[in-house]
């Protein structure tokens, strides 16, 4: 897939403030962080993290015009450089330099981030911003919003991954792709394919990708698994 422009970085970046800032208040009522999503939507055991967690849960992602599940067994890894200032340590805008400790390193996983508005509750794979299973809470974002991005809520985003080859758990780079429009979620929804956020990006619809520092460690279980919560 294409590289993120400065120009294309600076438009993403603008725009995911604007995310952040109207999903904070909603998103963290009263100081505690609750779901986007509608209470009918059923989420796999520990999909949003929190205690008892340990480490071990499971979300949704796209994968070749099916929808997969993912398990994840070990927190998020961002190291430095580049030069994140987020707690995390991870940061949008650059890609990695220094690979996870263990473990191989896989294909990407594509992290969609709706920008300016608000998708069905039942598209997204993780709707707590800050809150997904072993994900960041926060993202450095500096490199295109200043002082004000340093320590971004990761926003609540769906994940497309371009190759199931990792049958065993193990490391997937993160990239970023913001989506513009209802339409174009909804169409990649449908598609639910890398091809379609490919298209996406080719007609205007997405951002172009933006790297990260990030890496996430899960196993992709298929679309028939049926999780158990952790121990």
């Amino acid at each position: 897939m294409t590289r993120l422009p400065h120009s294309s970085l600076l438009r993403l970046g603008a725009l995911l403030l604007l995310v952040l800032v109207s999903t904070a208040g909603a998103a963290f009522a009263n100081g505690h962080p609750r779901s986007l999503a509608t209470s009918g939507t059923a989420a796999l055991p520990c999909r949003d993290g929190g205690p008892g967690c340990i480490h071990i849960g499971f979300t949704d992602a796209w994968f070749e015009v099916q929808t997969v599940q993912l398990g994840f067994s070990h927190n998020f890894f961002c190291a430095n450089p580049p030069r994140a200032i987020a707690l995390s340590r991870c940061e949008a805008g650059a890609p990695a330099l220094i690979p996870p400790p263990s473990g191989p390193v896989v294909s990407n996983v594509y992290l969609l981030i709706p920008v300016g508005f608000s998708p069905p509750a039942d598209t997204l794979h993780c709707p707590v911003p800050g809150g997904c299973i072993d994900h960041p809470r926060t993202i450095d974002l500096s490199r295109s919003l200043g002082v004000h991005g340093f320590n971004a809520i990761l926003p609540a985003h769906s994940l497309v991954i371009e190759d199931e080859e990792a049958f065993q758990s193990t490391w997937w780079p993160v990239v970023l792709v913001g989506v513009k429009t209802l339409d174009a979620w909804n169409t990649i929804a449908a598609a639910k394919s890398i091809e379609a956020v490919d298209a996406c990006q080719m007609n205007g619809g997405c951002f172009q990708e933006a790297d990260t520092n990030a890496f996430l460690f899960f196993q992709v279980l298929g679309p028939n698994m049926s999780p158990q919560g952790p121990p």
